[in-house]
């Protein structure tokens, strides 16, 4: 029968790809564990350096080593995804991180409220946080649609490049905006500390960091229209390798300003997680790329004809807004716990990116409902996907602007110290997201294909 012949993919819904965008959520998986891995690693280590410590101290440090092993068993699962593991086990390691995260977030929970004195209703919301990614994927994977790829995960019809590429525009749009805007007020700000040897060493790292984020902006546009998967995977590289010698030249250049003022055992640790967060995207993209196009070039003309996916690398724009979706949730479920009044509320407001309390938290869960849902839509690439993600980028666009024209308002009236940056950089970063989806999901797109010409054996 046609249909039980080797190499034939069987779709579970028509417009999507071969792996089901697996492979996006493998990249993102391997930079989410990776960055909070080096975050949290950090502010451990720092905590090792504080004149007392006590027995909270130790319960303290006791969570972020829990939460450090959260991470790399995140950033495990990530690389499983795309590089296999043992036969028969490819969902393994999401199972693993599964069940570890939630009973990293039982574990956190019951000791904030028995060893930290946290109240139980905000442990409760921490909890809920915390456990909300691992009970996402819980579900997720046991749909047939991924619950098929037990054995193996099948290469795209593009090799998952143009997911990728959608990846890589979005976070260069932020990288592009973020750093851009801390140069912008840098240059601002009054004083002369800027002219001297550690402030342009600060100065100059942060302009590399632009031209690094405007390069990786640039390779992911020409991923979503080069038809050339060559000049792709080209541009990726010098991506890669540009961030990687970037991260280094940063790291020295903090490095340098540690030095030039009191050397403690803490900056320098400090400089160590910048640089391993700095250096975690480059090698991440490094390695995807180069891993799918050596394959391509060992299997020479057995290699398959390469085409456009049917998603067009959407798939991997809903894996972004669901796991966004979560991770600003998981800042803002907490003060549903908490009471307006508290400073806790406050401090939550400004962690998720919102108004520090100028406007109802109920704007921000409105908005990251609607975000998750699209994302989901998107993975599947639902008939109303594309609506649903329209609607919700719109939307957006008008939460993003009304949660943020009371800072807008009162940082316009400043004059220095980079006032309008920071009006300005905010918003800017609030709207990429919204305005990325509108773009990028309705974007006329042409099936396109690429040929091989193979000659012919010699008699």
């Amino acid at each position: 029968m046609a249909e039980n012949q080797p190499g034939v993919v069987d779709l579970v819904d028509a417009g999507v790809p071969a792996d089901q965008g697996l492979s996006s959520l493998g990249l993102l998986m391997q930079l989410a564990g990776n960055v909070l891995a080096a975050f949290v690693a950090l502010q451990a280590f720092l905590m090792l350096f504080v004149p007392r410590v006590d027995t909270d101290t130790l319960w303290i440090l006791l969570l972020l080593g829990l939460s450090i092993a959260r991470s790399m068993f995140h950033r495990s699962a990530g690389t499983q995804l795309l590089y296999g593991g043992p036969p028969g086990q490819r969902l393994q390691g999401i199972r693993r991180y599964i069940m570890f995260g939630l009973a990293q977030s039982v574990m956190v929970a019951a000791l904030l409220a028995a060893k930290l004195h946290v109240p139980s209703k905000l442990a409760i919301g921490f909890l809920v946080a915390l456990a909300a990614w691992p009970v996402t994927l819980g579900v997720l994977i046991r749909l047939p649609r991924f619950k098929r790829f037990e054995n193996d995960i099948p290469i795209t019809e593009d090799k998952g490049f143009e997911g990728a590429s959608i990846l890589m525009t979005v976070l260069g749009l932020c990288g592009a905006i973020g750093t851009g805007t801390a140069l912008v007020v840098m240059l601002q700000m009054p004083g002369s500390e800027l002219q001297k040897g550690p402030g342009v060493l600060i100065v100059l790292t942060v302009a590399m960091l632009v031209v690094r984020s405007i390069i990786h902006t640039q390779a992911g546009l020409s991923g979503l229209r080069e038809t050339n998967i060559d000049r792709s995977v080209e541009l990726a590289n010098r991506y890669a390798n540009f961030g990687v010698i970037s991260s280094f030249c940063g790291g020295g250049a903090l490095l340098l300003v540690v030095m030039s003022s009191a050397v403690s055992v803490a900056a320098m640790a400090a400089v160590c997680g910048v640089c391993w967060m700095l250096m975690t995207w480059p090698l991440i993209i490094r390695r995807f790329f180069s891993d799918r196009q050596f394959a391509d070039l060992l299997a020479g003309d057995e290699a398959p004809i390469h085409r456009r996916a049917p998603d067009a690398g959407l798939t991997a724009l809903g894996w972004l807004l669901l796991g966004f979706a979560i991770l600003m949730g998981s800042f803002t479920i907490p003060q549903l716990f908490t009471s307006p009044d508290s400073d806790f509320y406050a401090l939550q407001s400004l962690l998720a990116f919102g108004s520090g309390g100028a406007h109802s938290v109920w704007w921000s869960v409105g908005e990251l409902v609607l975000m998750g849902w699209a994302g989901y839509e998107l993975i599947r690439m639902s008939p109303q996907s594309r609506i649903i993600a329209t609607i919700f980028g719109v939307v957006g666009v008008a939460v993003a602007i009304y949660t943020n024209y009371p800072l807008f308002q009162e940082l316009k009236h400043m004059r220095g110290m980079g006032a309008d940056a920071m009006a300005i950089g905010p918003l800017a970063f609030a709207l990429i997201i919204p305005i990325s989806t509108i773009v990028l999901v309705n974007r006329k797109i042409a099936p396109t294909a690429r040929a091989r010409f193979r000659q012919k054996p010699q008699p």
